[in-house]
């Protein structure tokens, strides 16, 4: 975790901890609250003594630590100081939690307009009939419904730990449950497998594949977007799913993949453990698809992807100003405990002077 923060809290009750953490007892003339505060606002000079562990994570050796120089100030300016940040990072902190509840909903938004499209349409006025899909409900009565299985088919990925004695191989890009994520791809990292030569073409990836993360956290059940080719010759994870679709486009397999009520079936599908989940292709087929004419579909397709993407404009607002935000609670409190801002109460203003 000190990777990348630097987290400090005061203990409200006794406890105990383990080899992880630290517990500091502060000395006579400093209070507890204002040596979190301090420890906060100089979390950048305690980061920079990081040294690196045996196994690769960070840490922070305690004599390093011990002999980093701190401002005490009086105990009376402690108070004020901490009186202060109690203050200030609270109206900041219900900012932050004002934008991640407009993200939330965003999403929810999002998450609603899909569903209703890909069952619904875009005509309310539209005569209906049942599906005879409980999950899907009643559709368009020019809608049909078919098996994921009808419309398109699904090439598993590739495990790691094969044999390769004997085989001439090569190494090429591998796709992996990390790099899908829910509506967009994470390829930044993209990993390296060695695999044989002649299996190569069995695993690529094509343009118009829809991935769908076959498990993991409840949350990757089923995620994933369209692939167009972005890295070249990349073969794919077994726990990653190619579905290629055959009689619809891609991006409809996509969007209907991401519905409400498709979350709701692989999830009643996957075999579950401990906050795990995973789902077989053969029951990853078994997804009912409701399809609107071609024209229709596209119709649809265009609409919800500008709503997509003013979602995702407010949400990248949303997320800026969370940003923004944490860096004026960063600087505020280094300011405050360092001295360069006066927290003090201001002393009473000098009388008018009476002209003659």
């Amino acid at each position: 975790m000190l990777a990348r923060a630097f987290p400090v809290c005061v203990a409200g009750q006794p406890m105990a901890i383990n080899q992880d953490l630290k517990a500091l007892m502060s000395r006579p003339g400093v209070g507890n609250d204002y040596m979190a505060w301090l420890l906060r606002g100089t979390a950048r000079e305690t980061l920079d003594r990081l040294d690196e562990a045996g196994h690769g994570t960070k840490a922070l050796r305690m004599d390093s630590w011990t002999s980093m120089k701190l401002p005490v100030p009086p105990i009376s300016e402690q108070l004020a100081i901490t009186a202060f940040l109690d203050r200030e990072t609270a109206k900041i902190d219900a900012l932050v939690e004002e934008q991640r509840r407009l993200i939330e909903l965003l999403k929810e938004k999002r998450q609603a307009v899909i569903s209703h499209a890909v069952t619904k349409g875009l005509d309310p006025s539209a005569p209906m009939k049942e599906s005879g899909v409980a999950l899907i409900g009643e559709i368009p009565q020019h809608w049909s419904v078919q098996r994921l299985k009808q419309i398109a088919t699904v090439q598993t990925g590739l495990a790691k730990g094969k044999d390769l004695a004997a085989r001439e191989t090569c190494i090429v890009p591998y796709l992996r449950v990390a790099n899908v994520q829910a509506g967009w791809l994470d390829l930044d990292d993209v990993a390296t497998i060695e695999m044989p030569i002649e299996d190569v073409d069995r695993y690529l990836l094509r343009p118009g594949d829809v991935l769908m993360n076959e498990g993991g956290d409840n949350d990757k059940l089923g995620r994933g977007d369209v692939w167009r080719g972005q890295v070249d010759r990349c073969v794919h994870q077994n726990h990653v799913f190619a579905v290629r679709p055959i009689a619809v486009e891609p991006e409809w397999v996509n969007l209907v993949s991401a519905a409400g009520y498709a979350r709701h079936f692989f999830y009643e599908r996957a075999k579950q453990s401990t906050n795990l989940a995973s789902i077989s292709s053969t029951n990853l087929m078994e997804l009912p698809v409701a399809l609107p004419p071609e024209d229709e579909r596209r119709h649809i397709l265009g609409r919800v992807a500008s709503t997509i993407e003013r979602c995702a404009e407010l949400q990248e607002v949303s997320e800026r100003g969370i940003d923004l935000l944490r860096e004026r609670r960063a600087a505020l409190i280094s300011a405050a405990v360092t001295g360069k801002i006066d927290v003090r109460k201001p002393a009473a203003a000098p009388a008018e002077l009476e002209l003659a």
